[in-house]
């Protein structure tokens, strides 16, 4: 059949344009065994990817169409952050919109599921829901933002009520990295479906109420967690209490966090034991001033209110010097706690596996 002149040159163009146009970029590129990353990148002098499976930096390389490529064999199962550096500048991957929840952000997020799939991996089973909630806080005068976790089947239910937990997430981060890098919401979904986990309602908030502050000022760190503790009590727990059926009593109540997140949680958990009677730290730091001397004083009320004091450090953690300490004024002083020393640093494929060991924990009945 004889085409149209018209059609025919039409489809002639559309091939040639075809011909022209390089194919889309894929990054990261998973395959079996191996990631492929690729950046394009042609003035580029030097490109290195820096990922957190591995201490050294890997150089890519250049193809004569300015993209620059590398493979990674073997790529380890797990939940990792990457980036890339071009001449010396961090980047993230621009082709991958899996972006670690920062303040700023500056890491890609690569997930390669493990076989048999991971506590944090998607597995099928019944899946539980995250809500995301824009409030105004009355405590700090200014748009706030939280996000909450029912179990599975909470819609489904109308009738029971559920434990609470406030999870905290760590000073680079925002209330969105429990769920989108430190998958919070299948971690508890699996460790629920295996009934391993007493299904609870989840609340994450943003820890930075007075925003971002240099970690060396500790006159403004005391400021921020006085802050956090008030839009706690003052608006996010009443907002949660208000929407969704949470049990009110202390036994019911917890609050874990890593880093900032467990600073937060060990100043504020144990200064309110009359609200809460579980707390959990991974890789935080141990309270201070007059919390501390409060809670040392009286171990009776302590080990009388808490059902669980619970705390884990990696020994590569920077931060293990400043438990080390305060775990021993808890033993000379007889207060009840588990102390776990894993292996690892500061970094969030530890953290995981701190959820994933301290959930099975919570609202059991024995102590």
């Amino acid at each position: 059949m004889k085409l149209p002149p018209a059609l025919f040159a039409l489809l002639l163009t559309v091939s040639l344009l075809d011909a022209q146009t390089p194919a889309p970029l894929v990054s990261p590129e998973i395959g079996d065994l191996q990631v492929t990353f690729r950046v394009r990148a042609p003035q580029a002098k030097v490109v290195a990817l820096r990922g957190q499976w591995n201490k050294d930096a890997v150089p890519l390389t250049r193809g004569d169409d300015g993209v620059w490529t590398a493979t990674v064999t073997p790529a380890p199962a797990g939940v990792w952050e990457y980036s890339f550096t071009i001449d010396g500048l961090n980047i993230i991957d621009s082709l991958n919109p899996a972006i670690k929840p920062q303040r700023e952000p500056q890491k890609s997020i690569l997930h390669i599921p493990s076989n048999p799939p991971a506590v944090w991996d998607f597995q099928d089973v019944p899946h539980g829901t995250v809500h995301q909630h824009g409030y105004p806080s009355k405590a700090l005068g200014k748009p706030r933002e939280a996000w909450v976790y029912t179990p599975p089947g909470y819609e489904k239910d109308a009738a029971t009520k559920f434990p609470l937990l406030v999870l905290q997430h760590g000073s680079g981060d925002n209330n969105r990295a429990w769920v989108e890098h430190g998958k919070a919401h299948w971690i508890f979904d699996n460790l629920i479906a295996e009934k391993k986990a007493v299904p609870m309602i989840v609340v994450m908030l943003d820890g930075h109420p007075l925003g971002a502050w240099s970690r060396e000022n500790s006159s403004k760190r005391t400021e921020a967690l006085a802050a956090f503790q008030r839009e706690l009590f003052e608006d996010a727990i009443p907002l949660v209490e208000s929407l969704y059926r949470v049990e009110a009593d202390r036994d019911r109540r917890a609050i874990a966090g890593l880093s900032m997140g467990g600073a937060q949680s060990l100043t504020v958990g144990l200064g309110n034991l009359d609200r809460f009677a579980w707390v959990a730290s991974f890789s935080g730091v141990p309270p201070e001033g007059e919390v501390l001397t409060k809670f040392l004083a009286s171990p009776e009320t302590a080990n009388a209110r808490l059902r669980l004091l619970w705390i884990a450090i990696g020994k590569d953690d920077f931060l293990l010097p400043m438990n080390e300490p305060f775990i021993a004024k808890l033993k000379e002083q007889g207060i009840r706690h588990e102390w776990q020393l894993t292996e690892g640093g500061h970094a969030w494929p530890v953290w995981r596996h701190y959820l994933a060991e301290f959930a099975p924990r919570l609202f059991q009945s024995a102590r």
